[in-house]
């Protein structure tokens, strides 16, 4: 097979693979843009996990041949590739945060971890579908679930999926790059592919470097650095996730939305997955938010008319965890988490009347959103987790972050954590924004603190 790629000029796949590619598995992926929302930022940014995935795959090939992958593990690598997106929901990973607060845990199997439930998801749509059982093996699709798992058979087969330089992100700096419109995620990706080396015993190699590949790989993670501070972590980017990501959960626990709840009350049952593979972005706007009917009556449904007419929550505040009270820094980096509910929804309810009083009108307080996030250094980003990048040098291998002069003259230890609040304000004067978010800032940071502190008072 050979298509047509933007990114890679041809993305090139042995003809095997022509069947899973037409499959409703993967054709669902057409309708599922690969970065959510954020072309309301990036007008280009509306590919899809469909070409993310071709690309992967490609990717994958590419890679197997420096490492001397066996042709029997070239199509293993290939096929999970393929394969590795099919548990995405819509809007890709906001439906991962949705899915982890709304699973039914007495349903989940012993031990799995709910911010892996996405995983579980793509496990059993490898294993279950029927068009998928009807072009792979049992034996094939039970390597692709363990290889995405814990791995399978070389300890680098699994790298070349997921690791610190795996096809995945080398594929997605690229394409998000293009897409967006920025340059932040070039690097060069035949001289990194050329640097790949499989270093060990027999049957237990693993993936390194050669040294000379050592500015390709810094080029590589300091693309990942910029693609995540500029564009992964924009500010209208995370708004506009959050927004969907408050309507879900607004939809379920307010409105009511059963049909809403089937799609994330994750229950570990057949009649869940085949449900899930039937939505896409189009289809959850167009139930939820119909485009041409009148505004729903629904909270969420208001709540997602802002995105659709792009009326967007405006930043109010934004702070620096490591500036705030050192009492409450890890009660602020929890904010996100569903177990913060209750600390958060205080926040959010203060913060609403404050901005009301501030501004002599009602902010909806449900539409109030405190959220906290934190970006990587740039040494950092050079790990994974699992691993770190090794160079091979002689018969010791080095860690890249101290194999390279640039990376190892930067503090690892330099991170940022931000807390911020989004509300659904208008600004009195667009020119005023900055004043009055600065006039804000101590204001609502007091209330933060204090809720913060009394929550920890009153924490069992």
């Amino acid at each position: 097979m050979r298509i047509r790629d933007p990114i890679h000029n041809f993305v090139n796949l042995p003809d095997e693979c022509q069947g899973l590619v037409n499959s409703s598995a993967l054709q669902r992926l057409r309708g599922i843009r690969q970065l959510a929302l954020a072309s309301l930022v990036y007008p280009g940014a509306v590919h899809t996990r469909f070409d993310h995935t071709l690309g992967v795959a490609h990717v994958a090939g590419l890679m197997a041949d420096p490492l001397r992958l066996t042709s029997e593990e070239k199509r293993l690598v290939q096929h999970a590739a393929l394969l590795h997106d099919v548990g995405h929901g819509p809007f890709s990973h906001v439906s991962e945060v949705s899915l982890s607060r709304f699973a039914d845990r007495s349903k989940l199997p012993a031990g799995q971890k709910l911010e892996k439930i996405h995983e579980l998801v793509t496990a059993k749509i490898i294993e279950g579908d029927p068009e998928i059982a009807r072009l792979l093996t049992n034996e094939q699709r039970d390597a692709v679930v363990k290889l995405l798992a814990d791995g399978f058979g070389r300890p680098l087969l699994k790298q070349v999926i997921s690791g610190p330089l795996d096809a995945d992100k080398q594929d997605y700096l690229l394409r998000d790059s293009k897409f967006c419109g920025v340059e932040y995620g070039i690097f060069d990706p035949q001289q990194l592919q050329r640097s790949l080396l499989a270093v060990g015993n027999a049957g237990q190699e693993e993936l390194m470097i050669d040294p000379d590949g050592v500015h390709a790989v810094e080029q590589f993670v300091l693309a990942k650095y910029y693609m995540t501070t500029n564009v992964y972590r924009h500010r209208v980017r995370v708004i506009t996730d959050q927004m969907i990501g408050r309507a879900i959960r607004l939809g379920i626990e307010a409105d009511g939305l059963a049909e809403l709840e089937r799609l994330y009350r994750f229950d570990n049952t057949e009649a869940f997955i085949r449900n899930y593979q039937k939505w896409d972005d189009a289809r959850f706007l167009e139930t939820f938010c119909p485009q041409h009917a009148p505004p729903p009556g629904t909270q969420s449904g208001e709540l997602l008319q802002r995105l659709r007419s792009r009326r967007l929550l405006k930043q109010v505040y934004s702070d620096r965890i490591e500036d705030c009270d050192a009492r409450i820094r890890e009660s602020l980096k929890e904010l996100p988490k569903a177990t913060s509910d209750v600390l958060r929804d205080k926040i959010e309810s203060e913060v609403a009347a404050y901005l009301a009083e501030q501004l002599g009108t009602h902010v909806a307080a449900h539409f109030v959103i405190a959220h906290a996030f934190g970006v990587k250094s740039v040494r950092e980003s050079a790990l994974n987790d699992e691993a770190e990048i090794l160079v091979r040098r002689g018969n010791t291998p080095r860690y890249f972050s101290d194999e390279s002069k640039l990376f190892a003259s930067i503090n690892a230890a330099f991170a940022d954590n931000f807390v911020e609040v989004y509300a659904p304000i208008e600004w009195p004067l667009r020119e005023a924004r900055d004043s009055l978010r600065e006039s804000w800032r101590i204001p609502i940071r007091d209330i933060i603190t204090r809720l913060c502190l009394e929550h920890r008072r009153t924490a069992p």
